[in-house]
């Protein structure tokens, strides 16, 4: 596998009777040419058929490890294991059905090795064989593929979190993706808090996939949960009650939040806290950008006014970053008060909206001490005029947003639906109930 030579596959038809396909390298079909170089090693429950019941399991000196490699296994078989037991030897041992390192220690033999001890030993094999490779053919090892039916059996919970650490290290140092299945509850809650850590960076980002598999109606299916409380439900086969926990919403300020709540549902704003602290684009970009975790899915989404859209697309480089999407734009090209002021400049002065606000107001009231040019022109000012305003607008300035809303129906329609759908997300990550 060069490099410089990627490995392209086509598919194939094996004969014209059948509609079957097999895969080839694309542009030759040399014999061996299909291969890949690419080792793996795929450990079965087969390997946990108990050592003192195999008449058949002898020692063997098909392989001999290295000085080196003796005192690796010490080291991992006790850091893993949190043993304090002095080995005095492994060994190769094997039969027709298993083949694992024993081990041999001051007080017992390999014979009475524990089932986790002959689960672990034939794992630190598979991670020393993988080492070898390396150390022997260093211009050539590309890194390889481990795959482990039920990590955990056998094992202790403190040792399966060691166990992990450990395969971690080996699969970051030689390559090795590391797939295994397990029902460990503490094993995968592990696993979701190691997820969590690696999405803070862009460089660790893809370093682990959760994956769920459940059979229904007679068809196994997989779906990529991120939540711990969902695993623990769906294998518990039971249903935690929880509140119905809020998302943190951040804003630009005060106008922004009450501009937001006149937009939204109710059953879409009570699923929302709005937090009263005030910040600008700049820095809202700069928190998601740098990957500051409470400024990330699923810990909150922030809703930016609507000329930010552009500094959003060039600030923050979602893919390339490993960043879900939890940053969007209010409806319009600008800040909620300048929409509201050029929507209410360009009313006709005989607008029922005028009169339906106050019998006396009109406007000329509206626009007395800042004309629209003034508002758009200066920030500051334009939230002056929309705070003096707002009070003949009356609770949560609601005559003036939702005649805007009317004759913008289409935009915020889709503002709406892009709330929810990223609320949506959050829910599924973490359990929450999904808005219909």
């Amino acid at each position: 596998m060069d490099d410089l030579e990627p490995f392209t596959v086509e598919s194939i038809k094996r004969d014209s009777k059948s509609n079957s396909i097999r895969f080839w390298q694309k542009g030759t079909r040399e014999k061996g040419s299909g291969y890949l170089q690419y080792p793996v090693i795929y450990l079965s429950l087969k390997r946990l058929f108990p050592i003192g019941e195999d008449d058949q399991i002898k020692e063997s000196s098909k392989v001999v490890l290295s000085p080196q490699e003796i005192e690796d296994f010490k080291k991992l078989h006790n850091e893993i294991l949190i043993s304090f037991d002095k080995i005095e030897q492994p060994q190769y041992v094997e039969s027709k059905d298993k083949n694992t390192l024993g081990v041999n220690t001051d007080q017992y033999d390999w014979m009475l090795n524990s089932a986790g001890q002959d689960n672990l030993g034939k794992i630190i094999l598979a991670l020393m064989s993988f080492r070898r490779l390396s150390a022997t053919y260093p211009n050539n090892y590309k890194g390889g593929i481990l795959a482990i039916d039920e990590l955990d059996s056998a094992l202790y919970p403190a040792s399966q979190i060691k166990l992990f650490e450990v395969l971690r290290r080996y699969a970051s140092k030689y390559n090795i993706q590391i797939i295994f299945t397990t029902h460990s509850l503490p094993l995968i809650k592990k696993a979701c808090e190691v997820y969590k850590e690696c999405q803070l960076h862009s460089t660790s980002s893809d370093q682990i996939q959760i994956l769920y598999l459940e059979k229904k109606d007679g068809n196994i299916l997989f779906t990529n949960i991120k939540s711990y409380d969902t695993i623990q439900n769906r294998l518990n086969v039971s249903l935690s009650v929880h509140p119905c926990s809020k998302i943190n919403v951040y804003t630009e300020d005060d106008e922004a939040r009450i501009f937001i709540k006149n937009l939204l549902p109710r059953n879409l704003i009570s699923r929302l806290n709005f937090l009263q602290v005030n910040m600008g684009c700049d820095q809202l970009i700069a928190l998601v950008s740098n990957r500051i975790p409470a400024f990330l899915m699923p810990q909150s989404l922030i809703i930016l006014d609507g000329d930010a859209s552009v500094k959003i697309n060039s600030r923050i480089k979602w893919e390339r970053r490993g960043i879900e999407r939890n940053v969007i734009c209010l409806p319009g090209m600008c800040s909620p008060e300048r929409a509201i002021a050029e929507y209410l400049y360009n009313l006709s002065e005989s607008d029922s909206f005028w009169t339906t606000v106050n019998p006396d107001y009109s406007k000329q009231v509206c626009f007395r001490d800042y004309s629209l040019d003034i508002i758009k022109s200066d920030r500051v000012k334009a939230k002056a005029w929309f705070n003096e305003q707002s009070v003949y607008w009356g609770k949560a300035s609601n005559k003036a947003i939702r005649k805007w809303k009317k004759e913008n129906e289409d935009a915020v329609a889709n503002f709406v639906s892009e709330v929810r759908d990223i609320y949506n997300k959050f829910a599924s990550e973490l359990g929450y109930d999904i808005l219909r």
